[in-house]
């Protein structure tokens, strides 16, 4: 089975996050979850260890579903440990790194947490492509990530410093998200911020 470098840090991934950005980072992760409703299709793109999943199966109730999709094969076994048995029915784990092999459904909910700081541009492009032919003008878009914020330069690269070498991520910044947004005709319905700004978590809908 090929490896995604990003098993590497699956055992203290959620700890450092936890360490460097206190609570705002837990509470970022459930930003919004309340817009998901019972027999919601939901697609969640690169969940990592899923520390939020257990919440939202228990929102999409009996009839919805979650595809859950991570890229590290360790990220979707952490996941997968920690759901109670009477929940499992409702989630489908995809390992996958490819976003044209996301299942073709129409899905009610798209999240991406701390996902898209990571993806070059030529992947951002794809994935906001893929996302679009799985959605309809009432689908919603949950995005959490970090922005850039002046006052947290440093801290910023060392970051981006840190997963460029242990998971040779490519990116040197942070992406320009409101472009790509735009472009692919999703607007922000509702915003919330974290860590004085430089967490932000919207609410994202498609534009009449």
């Amino acid at each position: 089975m090929e490896k995604n470098l990003y098993d590497r840090v699956v055992f203290f991934y959620d700890g450092l996050a936890s360490l460097v950005l206190g609570k705002g980072y837990l509470e970022s992760k459930r930003a919004f979850l309340d817009h998901i409703s019972k027999g919601d299709n939901v697609l969640y793109i690169g969940g990592g260890t899923g520390t939020n999943l257990p919440e939202i199966l228990t929102q999409v109730g009996e009839d919805g579903k979650v595809f859950f999709v991570e890229a590290s094969q360790k990220m979707v076994n952490e996941a997968a440990k920690d759901i109670p048995d009477k929940l499992t029915r409702r989630v489908v784990f995809l390992k996958e790194d490819d976003f044209k092999k996301i299942p073709k459904h129409q899905f009610q909910i798209v999240i991406t947490q701390y996902l898209l700081d990571l993806l070059p541009e030529s992947d951002l492009k794809i994935l906001f492509d893929e996302v679009s032919k799985r959605c309809n003008r009432k689908t919603k878009w949950i995005f959490t990530d970090f922005l850039d914020h002046p006052n947290r330069k440093v801290l910023q690269y060392i970051m981006i410093g840190f997963f460029r070498l242990v998971t040779k991520n490519p990116r040197k910044d942070l992406p320009n998200y409101s472009k790509y947004f735009k472009k692919y005709g999703w607007e922000i319905k509702n915003k919330i911020s974290f860590k004085n700004d430089w967490i932000q978590a919207w609410l994202c809908g498609k534009t009449n």
